[in-house]
């Protein structure tokens, strides 16, 4: 069944209390005289409205089965609720009350029936029940790579699904979804593409920062026939160096930039004519000693005048289309004057490994020069859009 938002209306009405109505007795003796009727102008007295008793418990969870790790919300017909407790089949349940909601404090079960019991105002107690999502066998998966230490100041809180996402259920995702950074910094969710979710920040982490992932995806529907069937969560933290690397295509050269100031510029070859290199700002994605490079991974057959099959030193991968940084020494004559490369930046051995040395998975590089512009979903492409396009990307507006 398609699990839409509506609302869940779960009432018991709880024990009934019985008020009985008493009127004064005749309390004239029998030797008195006898009474007389009050006139218009006397005054009669009333007795005080009864105060209404609490009435129905109502469960106002915004789904109709609840996520297992969701706060259940509460109403209550003519009264407060002052405190809730939830038992299921293994007996109490651990969690708290809080401002009309009751929260577990760890993920409840899939497709099982709980009691909920509230204490009223009035002293008197409630009770109710609701069940969490049974979501059946079939699932949507995901992973969380780059989960490391001493990343660049580029990289993304990352996460890659099994199938594509569609609109409708991206934001229910978002939304349990908790990120922690520390120091604070401005940030938001945004889909790179139907399977991708990233977080960003507003701008380049600061060194240092620390990003911690809580992700309540447990019953989380995914598409209209699969859900997320566990929670996850994980760390990364970012290098105490922002290293930037600047390559400027038209100018053959490579700049790295740590923490701001210039601390050296590579002569460099780039992507010739036919296979221009693309602009736009990549992130290092992996990094490998020594590679084997194929030109049949970029649809250049074997049969080709351009074919290439050789192994590449100092290898920096920065678009999954098969753009590195690389030592190049067959190209070294061209270096800093000519753009001769099948698309990759190609450096002197000295200078790939000096710069292999110092970079680290994440690092910013920034591509300009060329007409060729990079498309986000040739590499992690989070930085090819503006802070305001960016949130754009975001299914719950944040």
């Amino acid at each position: 069944m398609n699990l839409r938002l509506r609302s869940l209306l779960v009432a018991l009405v709880g024990s009934t209390l019985l008020f009985s109505a008493c009127s004064p007795g005749n309390t004239t003796p029998s030797n008195t005289p006898e009474k007389t009727t009050p006139t218009a102008s006397s005054t009669q007295e009333t007795s005080p409205s009864p105060v209404a008793p609490a009435g129905a418990l109502t469960i106002t969870s915004s789904t109709d089965a609840a996520l297992p790790s969701d706060p259940v919300t509460l109403s209550l017909e003519n009264g407060t609720i002052t405190n809730a407790t939830v038992t299921g089949p293994g007996g109490a349940v651990e969690g708290t009350f809080e401002k009309d909601a009751w929260t577990p404090s760890k993920a409840l079960e899939l497709n099982t029936e709980y009691k909920l019991a509230a204490t009223a105002s009035d002293g008197t107690t409630k009770e109710a029940s609701f069940k969490t999502v049974s979501p059946g066998s079939a699932e949507t998966t995901f992973n969380l790579p780059y989960m490391d230490d001493n990343l660049g100041v580029g990289m993304p809180a990352y996460v890659k699904f099994s199938r594509a996402i569609p609109q409708e259920y991206r934001a229910s995702i978002e939304k349990h979804a908790k990120v922690t950074v520390t120091p604070t910094q401005e940030g938001s969710w945004g889909w790179i593409s139907d399977t991708e979710l990233a977080y960003r920040p507003k701008e380049y982490w600061k060194p240092g920062t620390k990003i911690s992932l809580d992700l309540k995806w447990l019953g989380v529907q995914a598409t209209d026939k699969t859900w997320l069937k566990k929670d996850s969560s994980g760390a990364f933290s970012i290098k105490n160096v922002s290293r930037v690397i600047k390559v400027d295509i038209a100018n053959y050269t490579t700049t790295v930039v740590e923490n701001g100031e210039v601390v050296k510029t590579l002569p460099s070859t780039t992507g010739k004519e036919g296979f221009v290199t693309r602009s736009g700002t990549k992130l290092i994605l992996e990094k490998y000693d020594s590679l084997k490079m194929n030109s049949d991974t970029i649809a250049i057959p074997s049969g080709s005048s351009e074919a290439y099959n050789l192994d590449a030193q100092y290898a920096m991968r920065v678009t999954w289309t098969g753009e590195f940084i690389h030592a190049a020494p067959w190209s070294v004559g061209s270096q800093g004057k000519a753009n001769v490369s099948h698309g990759c930046v190609g450096l002197s051995t000295d200078n790939a490994g000096w710069l292999y040395k110092g970079t680290s998975i994440g690092d910013v590089v920034e591509f300009t020069g060329s007409d060729r512009k990079m498309k986000p979903s040739e590499g992690m492409g989070v930085w090819l859009y503006s802070w305001e396009e960016w949130k754009a990307l975001s299914a719950s507006g944040s």
